[in-house]
């Protein structure tokens, strides 16, 4: 094994003395040792540079260059112990069509489109421009379908596989900018989003196990009156108690929720001190932290989807 200090962006590679071994080209020797071919490797890697850069203009924006320098220089250690001194062939030039059919090889191996469908494509462009440098305009699609000899709709069919052959990256950015393809598309749909799915997953289910552990009362006057939408008179002629004192419920809830938030979330304003029920809310937030833990929190978020949609009640009601 060698070890190679080369940045392929900016063309610069070590150069390191050959020996007369590695030279090869006086002959006599049938056989590298494995200090001539890491010197040869050293000795070729612009090479893999430049036809790096020849190939590379034939291929999408989206092909990823490191990724074929990358296979360039598999190429070019592969040559170097596959290289025949006796030969006659400077090492050079067999290196170079190994290291362009690595490179190659690399690119065909990430192409997710068929060699057929990559011909199709380069038809239809090259039908293109011929009938663009015959006629001095763009042909219409029954135009350009005469001229490839096919009927529209085998045209459209070609035409379609372009869409899913394609591949653009989100962080690419665009010649001459700095902004990438992310920054210039809206997400319509953000609930889609790995991360930010999993981030509202977890604040529905963190509300849903806050709420159902609330003292009894507190629980049942929070879920009926926010979720299930419930007017406090009528959650106060249930439970046989005034309206006064439901509200004095709720408010008594809302400062252990937020109190128990203000443990789990930045920015969020912990409950006064000077809030009625100090000692229920400690016992409440021991409570959480011993019985309420991060998996749960998450499955509980269905709980409160169920109690959303009116399918079941988010907590169990006396």
């Amino acid at each position: 094994m060698f070890v190679i200090s080369s940045d392929p962006a900016q063309g610069r590679t070590a150069r390191v003395p050959i020996s007369q071994k590695a030279l090869i080209l006086s002959g006599g020797m049938t056989t590298l040792t494995s200090s001539d071919q890491n010197a040869l490797v050293l000795q070729e890697l612009d090479l893999v540079g430049h036809i790096v850069a020849e190939l590379s203009a034939r291929y999408p924006k989206h092909v990823d260059r490191a990724e074929l320098w990358n296979a360039g220089v598999l190429g070019l250690v592969e040559a170097s112990r596959r290289f025949d001194p006796e030969s006659g062939v400077p090492f050079a030039r067999y290196a170079a069509i190994r290291v362009r059919g690595a490179v190659i090889d690399s690119t065909r191996s990430r192409d997710w489109a068929t060699r057929s469908v990559r011909k199709g494509l380069r038809e239809i462009r090259q039908a293109i421009k011929g009938w663009e440098a015959a006629n001095g305009r763009a042909p219409s699609t029954a135009e350009l379908a005469a001229f490839l000899g096919v009927d529209p709709e085998e045209l459209a069919r070609r035409r379609s596989h372009e869409d899913s052959a394609t591949l653009l990256h989100l962080d690419q950015q665009a010649d001459g900018e700095e902004s990438t393809l992310a920054d210039r598309v809206e997400e319509t749909a953000p609930e889609l989003v790995p991360e930010i799915a999993l981030e509202q997953r977890e604040l529905r289910g963190t509300l849903a196990s806050a709420v159902r552990h609330l003292p009894v009362a507190q629980a049942e006057v929070i879920s009926r009156y926010y979720i299930d939408a419930e007017l406090l008179q009528d959650i106060a002629n249930d439970m046989g108690l005034t309206e006064a004192r439901v509200s004095q419920i709720r408010s008594e809830g809302l400062e252990a929720l937020r109190a128990f938030f203000a443990t789990q979330y930045d920015g969020v304003e912990p409950a006064s001190e000077e809030a009625p029920g100090k000692r229920a809310r400690a016992a409440y937030l021991e409570r959480m932290s011993a019985e309420s833990h991060w998996l749960g929190r998450l499955e509980s978020s269905s709980l409160l989807d169920a109690a959303v949609a009116g399918l079941a009640p988010l907590v169990d009601q006396p």
